[in-house]
């Protein structure tokens, strides 16, 4: 006779499993986790009934490890999710001390190069800089254009080091810019991860579900045990009269 058993799934292949579904959880992941969990202890005093109506022991027993899978997917796209926040944390607080500086150094660089057109106009082009890139690219070409004609600058009683401190702001930024956006990307990858192992789980979870709803639909003791805590509080909060 022709073995059609199931091989059983290993952990590294849970997710290329799934039908690659990436949209957002319907529930709170820890709750979901908690609910898959409490569902694999339940059904395992079911299993020959379960059997009965097409959910295999091979399948029952997959539970854990989609569980685990999601579990690390969740905590990786937490932990990165925690990373690229303190990147944003410091990108807010040095961007605005860029964007004085930069103002301040215009406008003392307007002053002293005001006798001076071909100066004025790179000056000009610097001004109408807006987007965060520009204000990067900004003060490295003031540091430049400050470090060339700083003969002028010190007429005016102009504090050089200011332009060190720009062209050091400047790789700081850049630096920061790129780190966040590399902590971006990867923070979407995670989280399509993530949302893959929700969904791989949830198609198991709600197959057994159903299954030992329909099994026990005359046994409210171990019905009881198929359904979802989360929804049915989301349906009775929804569904209660309100006080008037």
């Amino acid at each position: 006779m022709k073995n059609t058993k199931k091989p059983k799934i290993a952990p590294t292949t849970l997710l290329e499993s799934t039908a690659g579904k990436t949209s957002k959880p319907n529930q709170p992941v820890a709750s979901f986790l908690q609910e898959a969990s409490n569902l694999y202890i339940w059904c395992l005093d079911d299993v020959i009934q379960l059997n009965s109506v097409g959910i295999s022991t091979e399948l029952i027993n997959e539970l854990p490890l989609r569980i685990e899978a999601c579990k690390n997917a969740q905590s990786y796209w937490s932990k990165q999710l925690n990373t690229t926040k303190e990147s944003q944390i410091q990108w807010r607080k040095a961007a605005p001390l860029a964007i004085q500086l930069r103002k301040e150094l215009l406008t003392a660089m307007r002053y002293a190069f005001r006798n001076k057109p071909a100066l004025l106009t790179p000056l000009a082009g610097i001004s109408k800089g807006r987007s965060y890139t520009d204000l990067i690219q900004n003060l490295n070409d003031i540091a430049s254009l400050g470090r060339s004609n700083a003969a002028l600058l010190s007429k005016i009683s102009f504090d050089l080091s200011l332009l060190d401190e720009a062209a050091s702001s400047s790789r700081m930024l850049a630096e920061l810019w790129a780190t966040a956006k590399a902590e971006r990307n990867s923070n979407a990858e995670l989280k399509r991860n993530r949302n893959k192992a929700f969904w791989h789980l949830h198609q198991l979870v709600s197959e057994i579900r159903e299954a030992g709803k329909y099994v026990f639909r005359n046994d409210k003791s171990r019905y009881i045990g198929y359904t979802s805590p989360f929804w049915k509080y989301k349906y009775h909060k929804r569904t209660k009269p309100k006080q008037s």
